[in-house]
């Protein structure tokens, strides 16, 4: 009799805590991509705008900004002219054609671009923010960072302050 009364007072709590937890995770889980989204799209910005003036110049730009930040991160730096040729990227060789990933386009036509995609040359799922370079109105390029979707952003000082010196 207690045997059993134990293992109903037990079974309730076990259902009790999933019935809890289970939302609490998930809306944690939701929570922790739009903290990281927001990072993102805040050093994004912060990155198109040391680059602004050389892609509206086209003139020579400086990988140093870009492979300071993936140092830091651990993401994946694209900055692109307004054709959608890489001039600067973390992860490969310049230039490159970017021009037909839909993020680029929606960034080159002047928009934002955010979410998460699958990457087959990769095998693993990337979070990405796309961001226009754009002055006067004018997009002269793009920048995209991307993050490997289970990898945690991490922001030991601010990029401004940590990219004044540059």
């Amino acid at each position: 009799m207690t045997r059993r009364l134990l293992l109903s007072y037990l079974t309730v709590a076990v259902v009790v805590l999933v019935l809890l937890e289970v939302p609490l995770g998930i809306f944690y889980a939701q929570r922790e991509r739009e903290r990281v989204t927001a990072g993102l799209e805040h050093d994004a910005s912060v990155l198109a705008s040391i680059y602004e003036d050389a892609l509206e110049a086209g003139s020579e730009l400086d990988p140093t900004p870009a492979e300071e930040y993936e140092r830091r991160t651990g993401a994946r730096v694209v900055v692109t002219d307004a054709a959608g040729v890489s001039r600067v990227d973390t992860g490969g060789a310049v230039p490159r054609d970017f021009s037909t990933r839909p993020e680029i386009i929606r960034a080159l036509s002047g928009g934002r671009a955010t979410g998460t995609r699958r990457s087959e040359t990769l095998g693993t799922d990337l979070q990405y923010v796309a961001l226009p370079v754009a002055s006067g109105g004018q997009v002269h390029g793009s920048v995209r960072l991307t993050l490997d979707a289970g990898h945690r952003l991490l922001h030991p000082t601010p990029l401004d302050t940590a990219l004044e010196g540059m």
